[in-house]
């Protein structure tokens, strides 16, 4: 295969990966977060330094007790890839709605993940994370101008209609 289309492919599947690790976060899915992960990775989230095929469970555990809601949006990649090698550097927004006392907040947090990624046996996964903190806010929630319609709630498991429809 020419060069260039495989490196089509690559950056196709690596963007795939990053897509997985954050519905497996908003979903609640740590099998999926975990999936991303090679199985020699390390992972440094701050709070949680260890290893990558680890953080699944203990993101998963930590949102579940300390948020009503995630979603994370992650926006312009810059990969960098070598042959079965690669560096990754993706700009995203995880947004938080928690409970405090008779209040709900919503969490901003604008950063980069910085990945290495290595393919083994044909599929990428990552082999260490960073993540960067830009920058980040908090708002009290005074009213949703949704609250009233009859959406599907999204819901933190494999009941999710990401997963039944």
């Amino acid at each position: 295969m020419d060069g260039k289309m495989q490196r089509v492919i690559d950056d196709y599947e690596i963007r795939q990966l990053l897509y997985r690790y954050t519905r497996g976060v908003d979903r609640g899915d740590a099998e999926l977060v975990s999936s991303v992960y090679d199985v020699e990775s390390t992972d440094d989230h701050g709070g949680y330094k260890g290893p990558g095929k680890d953080f699944g469970p203990y993101v998963v555990k930590a949102l579940a007790e300390h948020t009503d809601a995630t979603m994370h949006t992650l926006n312009q990649s810059i990969i960098d890839i070598h042959h079965e090698t690669a560096k990754a550097e993706t700009y995203f927004v995880a947004y938080h709605v928690r409970t405090d006392g008779d209040a709900q907040y919503l969490d901003r947090f604008g950063g980069r993940y910085l990945d290495k990624l290595k393919k083994r046996n044909g599929e990428w996964s990552i082999i260490k994370r960073v993540v960067v903190r830009d920058w980040s806010t908090t708002d009290k929630i005074e009213g949703s101008y949704y609250k009233a319609e009859s959406f599907e709630n999204g819901k933190r498991s494999k009941d999710d209609l990401a997963y039944t429809l």
